[in-house]
């Protein structure tokens, strides 16, 4: 299984190396009463020493004596881990594997290969017995660690389960997957807890087969959305099938790229020897591979053409239970909140009055009478302006208003001969004919 190298070595503690503490550690338990915080220190030490080696080797089924062995020091075996064991369990840290069989037709194969007849008594019953020939027995007893099965099923909903839904798998295939995501596990038979975990998690469906008299995992189906199915149907071994053909015929593509490339070597070697008849025939071979090739290059592509078909389908689908899901918000959205056609115009009705009666008063304000010290100013800036620009006659009440309440400039006659008088006419902007001459009026009558 995988690992992080070959000849990566668990860290024990630093007190590992001292022999006087080991020594108290790897012997029996006194009873507790004696001395509560020496029992509750090396109960502690047992119980970290015993979940950080599992979860470095990735080991989720575990027995007492498989401990035993692997938590040796030097020639000596921990005497205390029955006790430890025993903790554990009452603690519901860990729990007997065949209690982990959600039926009982697969007790057999929970039961490790070690165990020549089943153990249906509980650890309690066991721990109770003195009997000496179930002494051994009971150190076969596999355990589950369910700390560490459930971080290993986090890592595999993580890595595994988002890249490959609505994908269908063999066994052996998974445990490549895990492989590939670099998910530590120490045997099949932890696999195998981990898939049954999932499956009663509703995360992956699991088809059987029996083999050797013993129940164990086909196929995984891991479902393309939360909402699927987990049974595997007849349309899931299809495109199951499709996929395995479709690997197969990579494989036998590549076979024949090589099997060109050696008939090409060998028509070159029989060339340099001067064997033409033979290079020939190797020639001729080549030509029988790259026909066999080109037939299989074909099929591939249909077949991964029929992928693909399915999968847009699957895709269109999802599409679609989108758009139901939208609608379906949108018009609770909008029946909860009362938004309706009729009501929405009426709204709008109503805005738009108010911005027709804002627009009237405006009007009238615009349209109110001039304040006279305003007008006033207004005629003191005017003859100022005419100081500045040289305009000695100033124009008494130039501004006045007329009956329509609007302002009117009123001139003198004086001012319009004078103002007539100073209107200059550009040369050759008037064509000869129709020049004529103005004489000025001697006097105009006043108004």
């Amino acid at each position: 299984m995988a690992r992080d190298t070959e000849n990566s070595k668990f860290s024990f503690p630093a007190c590992w190396e001292d022999v006087e503490i080991m020594q108290i550690n790897f012997a029996t338990f006194r009873p507790r009463h004696l001395n509560i915080e020496d029992y509750e220190t090396k109960m502690k030490f047992w119980k970290d020493l015993v979940t950080q080696y599992l979860k470095f080797w990735g080991q989720i089924t575990f027995s007492l004596r498989d401990l035993q062995l692997k938590l040796m020091r030097g020639d000596q075996l921990p005497a205390c881990l029955d006790t430890v064991l025993s903790e554990m369990y009452q603690q519901n840290q860990i729990r007997p594997r065949t209690d982990h069989d959600p039926e009982n037709s697969w007790t057999g194969w929970l039961i490790n290969s070690l165990v020549k007849r089943p153990l249906s008594w509980s650890w309690l019953k066991l721990k109770h017995s003195v009997v000496g020939e179930d002494v051994e027995a009971t150190k076969l007893v596999e355990w589950i660690h369910l700390e560490v099965l459930n971080d290993i099923c986090g890592l595999m909903i993580k890595k595994i389960l988002p890249e490959n839904r609505g994908k269908l798998f063999h066994f052996d295939a998974f445990k490549s997957l895990c492989d590939v995501h670099h998910i530590r596990i120490h045997a099949e038979k932890d696999i195998f807890a981990c898939l049954i975990t999932l499956h009663a998690r509703h995360l992956v469906g699991l088809e059987f087969k029996t083999e050797k008299q013993a129940r164990c995992i086909h196929l995984i189906k891991i479902p393309f959305k939360e909402t699927d199915d987990l049974s595997i149907n007849e349309l899931d071994l299809g495109v199951h099938r499709l996929q395995i053909t479709q690997a197969d015929l990579l494989k036998q593509l590549q076979n024949l790229e090589e099997e060109i490339k050696a008939n090409d070597e060998k028509a070159r070697q029989y060339i340099k020897e001067n064997k033409r008849q033979m290079a020939k025939t190797y020639l001729r071979k080549r030509h029988l591979v790259e026909k066999n090739h080109e037939r299989r290059s074909l099929a591939l592509y249909n077949i991964e053409l029929l992928l693909s078909s399915v999968e847009e389908a699957q895709n269109s689908g999802v599409v679609r239970d989108a758009y139901k899901i939208g609608s379906s918000t949108l018009q609770k959205i909008l029946s909860n909140s009362g938004l309706k056609y009729d009501n929405v115009d009426e709204v709008l009705a109503d805005v738009q009055e108010s911005l027709e009666q804002h627009r009237e008063v405006q009007d009238v304000l615009s349209n109110g009478v001039l304040d006279t010290a305003s007008t006033q100013e207004d005629d003191q800036l005017e003859n100022e302006l005419r100081a500045l620009c040289g305009e000695t006659n100033s124009v008494s009440n130039a501004a006045v208003i007329n009956n329509n309440e609007r302002l009117e400039v009123v001139i003198s006659d004086q001012e319009m001969i004078e103002m007539l008088a100073n209107l200059e006419v550009e040369e050759a902007s008037v064509s000869l004919p129709s020049t004529r001459t103005v004489k000025p009026c001697k006097s105009v009558s006043s108004a």
